[in-house]
């Protein structure tokens, strides 16, 4: 089975390798979530040979990873196996079991209901947007929630007017509330709020760019430049888009 011949070969390199032997589930928090974050990016790009290669990457990770917990002695490969399968058959006894689950909102409604908390494995170390679009998503699971997107849309605005009257320290916390509404109305309108922030931040480097590059060709020094001149021209790139 291939999945053991990796496990070997994730063994050879462990013996063999000086930098691989060096390694600790510390130094390799990094390298999980820069790979987890390459093969998102191969995803959104639709690259499937790069989807493939990172896909291999995350696979040989975890293997890596797996290897180091058994060499400490606190689990074996097979018993971390037993228990991801028991977790997985657990959370489907509409497959594994007579539980009937009808559909997509019924079987994530029973896996959330499950939960004794349901905040629960919700890692503080997540992107802030995503982090709050996952509670936001578990709190409606049970019932807490807006029908339409009109309610968070009303929520920004409340959460604007907010942030105009707020004053050192308190600003602080409405910045806060004003981004955790901003995530609620774009999951309201099925849109994944670190995706939106994303493109945007590539459209704003994109854009700044051409608005450097078209100072230049006049033969200005951005340093010389005043913002009015810089937003005309950006407004001009804005345009012509």
């Amino acid at each position: 089975m291939k999945l053991n011949e990796l496990f070997d070969l994730v063994k050879t390199l462990r013996d063999r390798c000086p930098w691989d032997k060096s390694q600790t589930l510390q130094s390799l928090k990094s390298k999980v979530i820069e790979e987890s974050y390459e093969l998102v990016q191969a995803i959104s790009e639709d690259d499937l040979a790069a989807i493939v290669e990172e896909i291999g990457d995350v696979i040989f990770l975890s293997m890596f990873l797996a290897r180091i917990v058994e060499e400490e002695g606190r689990v074996d490969f097979d018993s971390l196996l037993d228990a991801a399968i028991k977790k997985y058959r657990g959370k489907h006894p509409h497959v594994f079991g007579e539980r009937e689950l009808k559909d997509e909102d019924a079987v994530l409604e029973f896996w959330h209901k499950s939960k004794e908390d349901i905040f629960a494995g919700v890692p503080e170390i997540l992107p802030a947007l995503l982090a709050a679009k996952v509670i936001q998503e578990r709190a409606a699971r049970l019932g807490f929630d807006w029908s339409t997107h009109d309610g968070p849309l009303e929520k920004v605005r409340e959460e604007i007017v907010e942030v105009e009257k707020s004053a050192e320290p308190a600003r602080y916390e409405e910045i806060g509330d004003l981004l955790f509404a901003c995530v609620n109305l774009a999951r309201h309108m099925n849109i994944d709020p670190e995706d939106a922030l994303r493109n945007a931040n590539k459209k704003f480097v994109g854009r700044f760019r051409k608005v450097l590059q078209e100072l230049k060709s006049k033969g200005k020094d951005i340093a010389d430049v005043g913002l009015e001149e810089m937003d005309t021209v950006w407004d001009d790139i804005k345009e012509n888009e």
